[in-house]
């Protein structure tokens, strides 16, 4: 048992430091976005065709889940071996976020106008009182998106960044749990 808390705690330190090279190198982190997708694509692949041959002896496997897998297969071959492709992917991924964003916003400052309107009653006063709040934070999230989709950039270096700082909380978090004293 001791072994085993003793590669938690090195498997939790390594993945604080790799948080903390993630934070300094977002751009970089997010870079690896195609590889994700690619091996992501692979493992589908290898999921459909396998369950097809499976399928297939019972007379339950269609063609559909061999062309899905086939199809997976070759897109994620391409993504991982080809560097135009895997750009493509990470730019496609930034702006679908940017816009993504762009309509959370949209939604949080219709949220703030319902809310400021539902406060104006005697009995939900206190829930509209701070509808302001809401709307400043639907604003700023609409600037975000916007310099986000004008320059793709900025959000690949959030993601990044937040990727980094979810690496050093589970980190944090493996360590902890690693030197909880043994329930038995």
């Amino acid at each position: 048992m001791k072994l085993v808390k003793v590669f938690a705690i090195i498997w939790g330190v390594l993945m604080v430091i790799s948080g903390f090279f993630c934070l300094v190198n977002p751009t970089l982190t997010y870079a690896g976005t195609g590889y994700v997708i690619g091996a992501a694509m692979l493992f589908d692949a290898f999921a459909h065709i396998y369950a097809w041959f499976q399928l297939r002896k019972t007379k339950e496997g269609d063609g559909w889940l061999l062309a899905i897998g086939i199809l997976s297969l070759i897109s994620g071959l391409i993504l991982i071996t080809d560097v135009a492709a895997q750009l493509f992917m990470e730019i496609y991924v930034a702006y679908m976020a940017g816009i993504w964003l762009l309509i959370h916003a949209g939604i949080v400052i219709a949220n703030a106008f319902l809310i400021r309107k539902a406060g104006q009653s005697k009995e939900t006063r206190a829930i509209g009182r701070n509808w302001w709040v809401l709307l400043i934070l639907g604003i700023l999230m609409c600037i975000f998106a916007v310099l986000g989709l004008m320059n793709p950039t900025i959000i690949m270096a959030a993601i990044g960044t937040f990727i980094g700082l979810g690496t050093i909380m589970a980190g944090c978090e493996t360590i902890t749990i690693a030197m909880l004293p043994a329930i038995e």
